[in-house]
């Protein structure tokens, strides 16, 4: 392999997209749709309900004095806020460098994905945050029921925005076009698997965080590795074909600093208040 102006080749020829980059994006991508769970949804729903904020994590942020289901439900309304805001971004940045787009493609589907995978999560195990909304509401079979289909369709519907949004990266039946596509949303997904299971690791409420909650929340966009079966992404359309990613220093610098705080400093939780 060599380096040349246009991106990394391969032996055949064909463009490369950097590997390193694609990783420091997945994990800025992953962190921020992470926080915008915690920190901007359910701690502004804790300030706005008169809580108080006790502890927060990279799986939850724990509070006192309210029992709102607001609360519980404003993580997944912030997801939705910002993966539509990124949406949005992405329109109006059709000629951001490829860099810039598949970073905000990565935030789209992080955010709108755990936003529609959680409440089928929730309805099955209950367990987590939609199983906290629909507590005491009856009949509970037909409240379950209801989020696991309003997961289905939302979740799908969040694959066909995406789909559409990544025809810059592929556009095309070519087998050259597919697996380009499969390393932009495969290479991601698996650095945000690893940056969420390292977080939950360092969780105080032990290990098992780590199975029920942190790698559960990455694996929601599992979705985003399954686009090339969406025929959408296959046809260009009115869409400029992205160039490479090439090897971004910025980008990985601002991973490694993201990873530290998410792992070192959120792992184990900011304190507030009183554990309880």
């Amino acid at each position: 392999m060599r380096q040349e102006d246009s991106g990394i080749l391969d032996k055949t020829g064909e463009v490369m997209d950097d590997t390193l980059t694609l990783v420091a994006l997945g994990i800025v991508a992953f962190v921020a749709a992470d926080m915008a769970h915690e920190a901007l949804g359910h701690g502004l729903a804790i300030l706005a309900m008169g809580a108080k904020p006790v502890m927060l994590t990279t799986c939850y942020f724990r509070s006192s004095g309210s029992l709102s289901k607001w609360i519980p439900a404003a993580g997944g309304i912030a997801n939705v806020v910002v993966g539509l805001g990124s949406l949005l971004a992405l329109r109006l940045l059709r000629t951001a460098g490829p860099s810039v787009r598949c970073f905000l493609v990565l935030l789209m589907a992080f955010n709108l994905l755990f936003a529609a995978a959680y409440p089928a999560y929730s309805g099955i195990a209950l367990f987590g945050d939609w199983a906290a909304v629909i507590s005491g509401l009856s009949p509970a079979w037909v409240w379950r029921g209801l989020l696991v289909i309003f997961s289905g369709i939302s979740y799908y519907i969040s694959l066909l925005l995406l789909a559409v949004e990544l025809r810059p990266f592929c556009g095309s039946n070519t087998p050259e076009a597919l697996t380009r596509l499969q390393r932009i949303t495969l290479i991601p997904l698996i650095a945000a698997l690893a940056v969420a299971g390292l977080g939950g690791a360092f969780n105080p409420v032990g290990w098992t965080v780590v199975f029920t909650s942190a790698l559960p929340g990455a694996a929601a966009a599992f979705g985003l590795t399954q686009i090339d079966h969406f025929p959408a992404v296959r046809v260009s359309g009115s869409a400029v074909p992205a160039g490479a990613i090439k090897r971004s220093l910025g980008w990985i610098l601002a991973a490694a600093a993201v990873l530290i705080f998410f792992a070192g400093v959120l792992g184990p939780g900011i304190k507030f208040g009183p554990n309880l």
